[in-house]
């Protein structure tokens, strides 16, 4: 069996089982721990070795579900920062009557201690209580859920925030802002988190990742081990949204730093691990109250996602790549699939960077695919789009091309997520985004029609148009005169479709992983069919119309996005 050490401070060495050993670590019954004992704690403080630091048991606090270990840290590791968010799992060894070391627990909630010293704990029985299976609805529990946890007041848990790697920085201040709006906490991930080779065996105080996503842009949580049993593992000592059944990336992480902040209160932070995840070693099956569970075995179902992105002036191209959790088969227990949240990020992402600056003017397009298991043909939409300067309520993000695209992606997945038929599988999201600097972006001056028209007739027509902060030019076009018209003098006006505003994605997305209060329609689409005609409606007709906002259809300029109104009189003879 192999085993490591680590020295504690009173001179003991301590050694436990790798996670690939047959049995885990002795653990010590809530009963058995007292008040005064001095205990030794592990946690990855930087790279991915974990380190012990002093740990004290202050007091116990209940006695059932729900109950706690109240204790206090110390020691070089902590002494500086105290604990943070990606401490949470972080277990406490204790040595019991018979001398040996066990397992009493994992930290797992602050309250509010100035500096962060003084925390909470979650006895081990009921981290490892949390099934690595947990029961489906297909089937009859085994064995009665166990109920929420009665945290004590004032305690709140190292809620393990959402930790977002691979995005530029304007993106990640964008989508926190949003967040901390509606008290979602996000973190950035570490850009060392790809540093040395990925795939280490996890034990007790790893530094461990639950994944949405992995790839050009990862999406998840950083915690720490707190216990492993063979290739069974828990982590957190809370819940990661406590749904239960799940399907998620299981990861190994890296910690570049523990970044201090003394000051614990929940609106303005506190210390936290600047981690990310390195690689994917296993799928977390359970999402509990008092811990996430899974294998360090085979790896989940994941979505592919392709995005290229094409400064159409310069010809350079930039694809990211990323793998998204498919919760498909487990029922997308948290609500909303793991693919609205990361693929618009990614979409975003892709295309504010590959212009290496944030033009306020630009034009570009966006063309969506989406494969489905149960179809034969993809789905496919296409939008263009046109900016002004106008950010449309996300200031922080000046490309709002990019915010667009990824908003309308949003929209798509949106739908694929409201479906109530039977069986779907997205197999592959590709996104590919183009632009060009400059608005391309013209408005009507003047509408040339000939005076004797004829009901159902295509006539010639011309449009005279002002570019913006260019030349008027004439465009040319045939119009059809509409049935209905009564013979006489009658006033045809073509109204046009103005500069994009973007719009609020951040909002969207942040929606999307803290839930909405809001009451929504639910139905859905009911058939694949139906989801697809659902889809292709996104896909907007930006030409000119003929008299009403939403009259029929009269001209699309393949180059130019044509806004404002023009009107022409002309004489209906039959």
């Amino acid at each position: 069996m192999r085993s490591w050490t680590l020295a504690v401070a009173a001179g003991a060495v301590l050694a436990f089982p790798a996670a690939a050993s047959a049995q885990g670590d002795p653990i010590m019954p809530l009963q058995e721990v007292e008040p005064g004992m001095r205990c030794t704690g592990y946690s990855v403080i930087r790279g991915t070795e974990p380190e012990p630091f002093d740990v004290e048991i202050v007091d116990v606090l209940g006695d059932g579900p729900g109950a706690r270990l109240l204790v206090r840290v110390s020691g070089p590791a902590v002494d500086r920062t105290g604990i943070g968010a990606g401490f949470s799992g972080s277990p406490i060894y204790c040595r019991a009557r018979d001398g040996r070391m066990k397992n009493a627990g994992a930290i797992s909630e602050t309250i509010g201690d100035f500096g962060g010293k003084t925390v909470l704990a979650t006895p081990i029985e009921e981290i490892i209580a949390t099934p690595v299976e947990p029961p489906t609805g297909d089937a009859r529990a085994s064995r009665a859920a166990a109920p929420a946890p009665r945290r004590p007041a004032g305690a709140r848990r190292l809620s393990s925030p959402l930790t977002i790697g691979g995005v530029r920085r304007d993106i990640f201040r964008a989508l926190a802002a949003a967040a901390r709006r509606r008290g979602i906490p996000l973190l950035p991930a570490s850009p060392l988190q790809a540093s040395g080779p990925g795939g280490r065996t996890l034990r007790p105080g790893s530094a461990v990742g639950v994944g949405l996503s992995s790839g050009a842009v990862s999406v998840g949580a950083i915690g720490t081990v707190a216990y492993v049993d063979g290739d069974r593992v828990w982590a957190f000592g809370h819940q990661f949204d406590g749904t239960g059944r799940r399907s998620l990336l299981l990861q190994d992480a890296y910690v570049a730093a523990v970044i201090n902040n003394p000051v614990q209160l929940p609106e303005f932070g506190g210390t936290y691990k600047l981690a990310g995840a390195i690689s994917d070693v296993g799928t977390v099956t359970s999402d509990g109250f008092s811990a996430v569970a899974g294998r360090t075995s085979a790896l989940p179902a994941t979505i592919p996602v392709r995005v290229i992105a094409q400064d159409l002036d310069t010809g350079e191209e930039t694809t990211s790549d990323v793998a998204v959790v498919d919760e498909t088969d487990v029922g997308n227990p948290s609500g909303a699939s793991a693919l609205a949240f990361v693929a618009p990020l990614a979409i975003s992402d892709a295309a504010t960077g590959v212009l290496g600056a944030q033009p306020a003017r630009l034009a570009g397009e966006m063309c969506l695919q989406l494969r489905f298991r149960e179809r034969r043909k993809p789905v496919r939409i296409c939008n263009r789009y046109v900016a002004d300067g106008a950010s449309g309520g996300s200031e922080e993000i000046g490309n709002v091309v990019a915010l667009s695209a990824a908003s309308d992606a949003a929209t798509v997945i949106s739908l694929v997520d409201a479906y109530k038929g039977r069986g779907l599988h997205v197999t592959e999201l590709v996104a590919r985004v183009s632009m060009t600097r400059g608005q391309r972006q013209a408005y009507m001056r003047r509408l040339i029609l000939p005076r004797r028209v004829r009901r159902g007739q295509r006539v010639p027509a011309r449009l005279v148009v002002q570019r913006v902060r260019g030349r008027r030019e004439t465009v040319r076009f045939r119009l059809r005169i509409p049935n209905t018209l009564r013979t006489g003098a009658r006033r045809i006006t073509l109204r046009g479709r103005d500069a994009d505003t973007g719009g609020d994605l951040f909002g969207t997305l942040t929606i999307v992983i803290g839930g909405d209060d809001e009451e929504v329609d639910t139905e859905g689409p009911r058939t694949v069919d139906q989801l697809a005609r659902a889809i292709r409606r996104e896909q907007r007709w930006d030409g000119i119309r003929l008299g009403k906002r939403r009259g029929p259809r009269a001209f699309r300029h393949g180059r130019l996005r044509i806004g404002g109104r023009a009107s022409a009189v002309v004489r209906v003879v039959g």
